[in-house]
């Protein structure tokens, strides 16, 4: 409390948001000026904090359809970037991205879609529809922090 207020210290502040659902007021706003790869360290710090004390308990599930252009949070969807995959499962959160990562990239780019580049098999399909946005940092982050490895064997079954 400051002056009869109650401010946020940025210097102790974890970003896990929980202020911004306790507030009565709803005085406290998401921060939507920070750096991209600052958001993207923060989300695998976060998920490395909700599995914290239960490994060997988990297993992670992604769905890798309907691939929209934008994050799933948007109140709306454009047309997929990509055909539907498949689903992929891994006791690894970090492995299970990289893996998805790297089969989206694999695919072919759907021409009618927000892609503007990267189209062939193995182009980067993050850049082609968000160039400015550097998405490996959060894999690269999350491996660092101890989350998981982005090494795996992709098994089909």
């Amino acid at each position: 409390m400051v002056d009869g207020k109650a401010l946020i210290d940025a210097d102790m502040c974890a970003g896990c948001s929980r202020c911004i659902t306790v507030c009565p007021v709803k005085a406290i706003n998401i921060q939507w000026n920070e750096a991209a790869d600052l958001v993207m360290k923060k989300m695998a710090e976060y998920a490395l904090g909700a599995v914290a004390g239960k490994q060997g308990k988990l297993v992670f599930v992604n769905f890798i359809t309907q691939v929209s252009p934008a994050c799933d949070c948007y109140g709306h969807c454009d047309a997929p970037i990509v055909n539907d995959i498949g689903i992929c499962a891994s006791t690894d959160p970090v492995a299970l991205d990289q893996a998805c990562a790297d089969l989206v990239n694999a695919a072919r780019g759907n021409q009618d879609s927000a892609l503007k580049s990267g189209h062939e098999p193995g182009g980067d399909k993050f850049h082609g529809v968000w160039p400015e946005i550097p998405w490996q940092v959060q894999l690269e982050h999350a491996e660092k922090v101890g989350l998981g490895s982005r090494s795996y064997e992709l098994v089909k079954l």
